[in-house]
Protein backbone atom coordinates (compact mmCIF):
# COMPACT_ATOMS: atom_id res chain seq x y z
CA UNK A 1 0.00 0.00 0.00
CA UNK A 2 1.50 3.55 -0.73
CA UNK A 3 1.22 6.51 1.18
CA UNK A 4 -1.33 8.00 -1.03
CA UNK A 5 -3.77 5.29 -0.74
CA UNK A 6 -3.12 4.98 3.31
CA UNK A 7 -4.43 8.35 3.28
CA UNK A 8 -7.11 8.05 1.54
CA UNK A 9 -7.68 4.61 3.69
CA UNK A 10 -8.05 7.06 6.81
CA UNK A 11 -10.23 10.01 5.32
CA UNK A 12 -12.56 6.99 4.64
CA UNK A 13 -12.39 5.54 8.43
CA UNK A 14 -12.79 8.99 9.67
CA UNK A 15 -15.96 10.14 7.37
CA UNK A 16 -17.36 6.83 8.59
CA UNK A 17 -16.73 7.29 12.60
CA UNK A 18 -17.70 10.90 12.01
CA UNK A 19 -21.13 9.83 10.30
CA UNK A 20 -22.29 7.48 13.00
CA UNK A 21 -21.15 9.46 15.78
CA UNK A 22 -22.97 12.50 13.93
CA UNK A 23 -26.08 9.71 13.50
CA UNK A 24 -25.70 9.05 16.79
CA UNK A 25 -26.17 12.56 18.61
CA UNK A 26 -29.30 13.10 16.43
CA UNK A 27 -31.48 10.05 17.26
CA UNK A 28 -30.17 11.01 21.22
CA UNK A 29 -31.49 15.06 21.11
CA UNK A 30 -34.16 16.47 21.62
CA UNK A 31 -34.60 17.67 17.71
CA UNK A 32 -34.97 14.10 17.04
CA UNK A 33 -37.51 13.53 19.89
CA UNK A 34 -39.25 16.73 18.51
CA UNK A 35 -39.81 15.20 14.85
CA UNK A 36 -41.15 12.37 15.98
CA UNK A 37 -43.76 13.80 18.25
CA UNK A 38 -44.92 16.19 15.38
CA UNK A 39 -44.77 12.98 12.51
CA UNK A 40 -46.69 11.01 15.00
CA UNK A 41 -49.43 13.78 15.68
CA UNK A 42 -50.07 14.68 12.57
CA UNK A 43 -50.64 11.20 11.41
CA UNK A 44 -52.85 10.96 14.07
CA UNK A 45 -55.01 13.53 12.88
CA UNK A 46 -54.85 13.14 9.07
CA UNK A 47 -55.50 9.59 9.52
CA UNK A 48 -58.42 10.49 11.81
CA UNK A 49 -56.71 7.35 13.80
CA UNK A 50 -59.72 7.41 16.37
CA UNK A 51 -58.38 4.19 18.16
CA UNK A 52 -54.89 5.91 18.94
CA UNK A 53 -56.46 9.10 19.78
CA UNK A 54 -58.37 7.17 22.84
CA UNK A 55 -55.38 5.44 23.81
CA UNK A 56 -53.46 8.90 24.59
CA UNK A 57 -55.22 11.26 25.78
CA UNK A 58 -55.91 11.83 29.50
CA UNK A 59 -59.29 12.71 29.32
CA UNK A 60 -62.81 12.54 27.38
CA UNK A 61 -62.00 16.55 26.53
CA UNK A 62 -59.20 16.19 24.57
CA UNK A 63 -60.38 13.49 22.81
CA UNK A 64 -63.47 15.25 21.67
CA UNK A 65 -60.95 18.06 20.49
CA UNK A 66 -58.81 15.78 18.62
CA UNK A 67 -61.81 13.64 16.79
CA UNK A 68 -63.23 17.00 15.57
CA UNK A 69 -60.01 18.15 14.03
CA UNK A 70 -59.48 18.69 10.41
CA UNK A 71 -57.30 16.00 9.13
CA UNK A 72 -55.27 19.16 7.05
CA UNK A 73 -54.90 20.70 10.88
CA UNK A 74 -51.20 20.15 11.81
CA UNK A 75 -48.83 20.46 15.45
CA UNK A 76 -46.64 23.65 15.17
CA UNK A 77 -44.95 25.44 17.61
CA UNK A 78 -43.67 22.31 19.47
CA UNK A 79 -41.69 23.07 22.63
CA UNK A 80 -38.28 22.13 23.32
CA UNK A 81 -37.93 19.33 26.48
CA UNK A 82 -39.97 20.59 29.08
CA UNK A 83 -39.45 17.74 31.83
CA UNK A 84 -38.96 14.10 32.66
CA UNK A 85 -35.97 12.35 31.62
CA UNK A 86 -34.11 10.09 29.54
CA UNK A 87 -37.41 7.62 28.99
CA UNK A 88 -39.84 9.83 29.60
CA UNK A 89 -40.52 13.57 28.06
CA UNK A 90 -42.57 16.30 28.34
CA UNK A 91 -43.28 18.57 25.38
CA UNK A 92 -45.59 21.29 24.52
CA UNK A 93 -47.27 21.82 21.13
CA UNK A 94 -49.93 23.54 19.41
CA UNK A 95 -52.81 22.81 17.12
CA UNK A 96 -56.08 24.94 15.86
CA UNK A 97 -54.35 27.38 18.44
CA UNK A 98 -55.10 25.13 21.54
CA UNK A 99 -52.22 23.95 23.74
CA UNK A 100 -51.69 20.30 23.99
CA UNK A 101 -49.23 18.84 26.36
CA UNK A 102 -47.67 15.74 25.46
CA UNK A 103 -45.90 13.32 27.16
CA UNK A 104 -43.27 10.77 25.06
CA UNK A 105 -42.17 7.38 25.89
CA UNK A 106 -39.10 5.94 24.59
CA UNK A 107 -40.30 2.90 23.10
CA UNK A 108 -36.72 1.43 21.47
CA UNK A 109 -32.94 2.46 20.97
CA UNK A 110 -33.63 5.12 18.62
CA UNK A 111 -37.70 5.42 18.94
CA UNK A 112 -40.54 7.51 20.66
CA UNK A 113 -43.82 6.75 20.95
CA UNK A 114 -46.79 9.32 21.95
CA UNK A 115 -47.71 7.94 26.06
CA UNK A 116 -50.58 10.69 26.64
CA UNK A 117 -52.14 13.70 25.33
CA UNK A 118 -53.89 16.18 26.97
CA UNK A 119 -55.48 19.92 26.07
CA UNK A 120 -54.41 22.66 28.44
CA UNK A 121 -57.04 24.10 30.44
CA UNK A 122 -57.61 27.97 30.36
CA UNK A 123 -56.52 29.56 33.14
Amino acid sequence: MNKKSGYQYFGVLVFVILCFAGGYMYLNSDVYTVNQLNIQMNNMISKKDYKQMKSVVNNHDTYLFLRNLSSKDKVYDTSDFQGGSNENAYYVTVVNNKKLDVYMRKAGMASWEIKHVGKQSMS
